[in-house]
């Protein structure tokens, strides 16, 4: 019989803590040497737990990954189901947080480019992850388009999919030359070609 008073795996204060500095240690190594490079024994030593303590909160690489990758996607998840869709002024937000964050950026780009094979363990979280924020999003440039102020030419989806994919590009452009690419800045001009009222204003309807 399960003991009703157990507390789950990593729940605890002091778990959590150390989850989350096993998840920190992950993101820096995943980040390095990408997901078949990476080592479970490398992330414990600089966590400064032993192997097993680590495979206690994640027995396998793909399952740290994956809350890794959950933890990152965190932020945009928790808008999803906004009333109305997730804004885009929420995706401009992050992308301008992202500039103090490489390390997510690094990993994010190699995990989402390696998932395009069916095979990999977040296949399935990529493929889903997408659809929901294209669904959101074109929730949200549905109501620029029932006011008249999407441009001639785009419909919800392709806007919302075109914006996404400027993030996701410009985000890569940016860890290769970190001083000229401007990836918020790029993005709310292509917005602006897009929607012919302000983010704010349209947030406010």
């Amino acid at each position: 019989m399960t003991n009703p008073t157990r507390v789950p795996t990593g729940r605890t204060p002091k778990g959590v803590v150390k989850r989350e500095a096993i998840l920190d240690a992950a993101l820096g190594v995943f980040g390095e040497v990408g997901l078949h490079g990476a080592s479970l024994r490398e992330i414990a030593s600089r966590v400064g737990v032993s192997h097993q303590s680590l495979m206690h909160y994640f027995p396998t690489k793909n399952e740290l990954l994956m809350a890794v990758l959950r933890r990152r996607d965190e932020r945009l998840r928790r808008h999803f189901d906004d009333e109305g869709g997730m804004s885009i002024g929420e995706l401009i937000s992050l992308a301008e947080d992202n500039v103090g964050m490489p390390g997510v950026i690094e990993l994010y780009n190699m995990a989402s480019a390696e998932a395009t094979n069916s095979e990999h363990p977040a296949h399935a979280y990529y493929a889903e992850f997408y659809e929901s924020i294209i669904a959101s999003n074109s929730r949200y440039l549905k109501r620029a388009a029932d006011r008249g102020a999407l441009r001639e030419g785009w419909t919800p989806e392709t806007a919302a999919r075109a914006i996404l994919g400027m993030m996701d590009g410009l985000q890569l452009q940016w860890l290769y030359d970190r001083d000229d690419v401007r990836v918020a800045e790029t993005l709310k001009m292509l917005v602006r070609s897009i929607i012919s009222v302000p983010i704010d204003e349209l947030d406010a309807s």
